[in-house]
């Protein structure tokens, strides 16, 4: 079975303009050749930086965690690549970055949830537990 979509997740680095030896971490997810860029919000040392690997060289702590956190977005991005394949989504740089960032499900407040709730359940719900729900809500 041939494949339409091109995926690719790449990882680089920016360099800070009030400190040119420290930059930031980004991961730029690209589909179909059209790309999208989000920062990991993590700075390091250019001279660590090893381009061709996406990777920090050496073994300190720091080195390790911000490797594992390369590793762990990268997961995280494929995952919610396969999430949105399976549910036959419009698969896009922007849909999968919202995916990856949970902000594609809308969320709800209690006040949306206890207004939905008291119109929905008005003819269920016995009168006394109504009251108890509307004194919630005040």
């Amino acid at each position: 079975m041939r494949t339409t979509q091109t995926f690719m997740i790449s990882f680089f680095i920016r360099k800070k303009k009030n400190k040119p030896e420290e930059a930031l971490l980004y991961a730029r997810i690209s589909v179909n050749g059209i790309y999208i860029e989000m920062s990991l919000k993590r700075s390091l040392e250019i001279s660590r930086w090893n381009q061709s690997a996406c990777k920090l060289n050496g073994s300190s702590m720091e080195s390790q965690q911000l490797n594992k956190k390369i590793d762990d977005t990268k997961a995280l991005l494929y995952k919610a690549y396969d999430s949105l394949q399976k549910e036959d989504q419009v698969i896009t740089a922007s849909a999968v970055k919202s995916r990856y960032l949970g902000i594609d499900k809308k969320h709800y407040t209690l006040t949306q949830l206890l207004d939905y709730h008291s119109t929905k359940m008005k003819g269920v719900l016995k009168y006394d537990t109504l009251k108890n729900y509307t004194t919630t809500e005040t």
